[in-house]
């Protein structure tokens, strides 16, 4: 299995998801980081279950809503991002594309 490594940027989009469902019902928020912590598991055992977000980031979805985008690397994964599929991804489309040298 993988290690997974958070970057610093994915842990803050994660606390900002986290805050509102905590803040609306408390035990929301705690809900999600299990779920995601059962995504996590499954993405180190298995990498490339992800579908192609952009090349060579992959995106998993948890709770059909949120978006776990990471990046498979041969001795670990790396969390680029936890983000609300609903918002608009063009941002962080255009900024994982200069990370990865695609325009």
């Amino acid at each position: 299995m993988s290690q997974v490594t958070w970057t610093a940027g994915a842990s803050s989009e994660l606390q900002e998801l986290f805050s509102p469902l905590e803040d609306f019902q408390t035990g929301l928020g705690a809900g999600l980081i299990f779920e995601i912590e059962k995504a996590l598991v499954l993405v180190a055992s298995h990498p490339r279950i992800g579908s192609y977000f952009e090349k060579p980031v992959r995106k998993w979805l948890v709770n059909g809503r949120y978006g776990l985008i990471y990046c498979p690397e041969p001795r670990r994964i790396v969390v680029l991002a936890m983000v609300d599929m609903r918002s608009d991804l063009g941002p962080l489309r255009r900024r994982l594309r200069e990370w990865y040298g695609r325009r």
